[in-house]
Parts: C-alpha cells; structure tokens; sequence
C-alpha cells in the first residue's frame, strides 16, 4: 500500500530540479562567453570597431602652428585588437604652403599604428598642381603608401600618369613632394599625343 506525501513534502522535488537546470544554463552561457571569437569562412576573425567617425575631418600642423595636410574619409574605424584604423572614401591633401599642391582619393585606407603612415588602396588618385602654370598631373594606381610626414607616396604596383598631352605607364613610382622629383621604377612606357 503507497502512502501519499504530505503536501508540505510534495514541493521539494521541484526546487533541486529548477537549480539543475539553472547550473546548466549558466553553465553554457560561461561556456559561450569565454569561448574565442568565432572566424570567418575566409579565416579571418570577426571583430567590431572600439569607435567610428563619419565624416571625418582632421588637420596636422607643424610645430609653428602651420597646417602640413588634411585629412578627410567618409567613416573611420578603429579596432583597438591592432590599433589598426580603417578609412572609408579617404582623401589627403597637401596644405604646406610654397609646396606643389597634391591631392589624393581612394575607395579604402589605413593608418599605421602611429598614424605615421597612410596605406590606399582602391581606385587611388593622385593629382598634382605644378603651380607654375603648367598642367596638372594625375596619376592612378592600386595602391598606394604615404609618408605625409616626408611628403613622400610611393608604390610598386602599375600606375598611369597624364600631363597634358602625354601618357606615362610604369611600375612602381616614388613621388618626394618637397624636391618636386617623381622616380618611375621599372617598365616605363611614355606616349605624345599631339592631337590632345
């Protein structure tokens, strides 16, 4: 014959029950968090930016105060994993008074981690005003490394310059914006139009 529980007896099966369950999903969510970011079908990890920017706008000055360049991007982004910074549609400009002015646009770039650096890459323009009442010089390529600090870009990717009349291809080019000289590595192919 089976006795029936008192009713004061009948909850406490219940209580063990609902702190099990509790244990285990507490234990899968630890689990969870602890775990390492998951990575992507093509390797690399998934991160988010520590901040964003949009629009973008910055000036470096030199020590007296005078601006060296500008920097503008449709959005920033920082990830502090790398210190790395991303830059979405940036564009430099040369603001150094008596220096030729130079302009430079791309569709992706980035900042070494001491913002030393400026890395392009992506439909990168470069235009030149020679300031002397002679044509201006664009040039494009894939990519592209700047030294603002030195007034130097440089790359070893193929690059297309026009100036006026005349088409220059090449690969590989170093432009030193303060001696107004522009190197072309190797490749070089220049052809005169007279027509344009």
């Amino acid at each position: 014959m089976i006795k029936q529980l008192p009713a004061r007896l009948a909850g406490l099966p219940k209580l063990p029950l609902a702190l099990l369950v509790l244990l285990v999903v507490a234990t899968f969510w630890l689990d969870k968090v602890v775990q390492p970011p998951a990575t992507v079908e093509d390797g690399s990890a998934h991160r988010d930016p520590d901040y964003m920017l949009e629009g973008l706008s910055v000036i470096r000055t030199d020590h007296d105060g005078v601006a060296r360049y500008k920097l503008f991007a449709k959005k920033m982004l920082h990830y502090s994993d790398d210190d790395s910074t991303h830059l979405e549609r940036p564009r430099l400009v040369n603001a150094t008074p008596g220096k030729p002015a130079v302009q430079i646009k791309a569709d992706q770039g980035e900042l070494s981690g001491g913002n030393d650096d400026v890395y392009l890459s992506g439909n990168v323009t470069l235009s030149r005003n020679a300031g002397n009442g002679s044509n201006k010089a664009t040039m494009v390529t894939s990519s592209l490394r700047i030294i603002p600090d030195d007034d130097i870009a440089r790359t070893d990717k193929a690059v297309t310059i026009t100036e006026g009349n005349t088409t220059i291809n090449a690969v590989g080019m170093e432009l030193d914006n303060r001696a107004n000289v522009t190197q072309l590595l190797s490749q070089v192919k220049v052809v005169h139009d007279k027509k344009r």
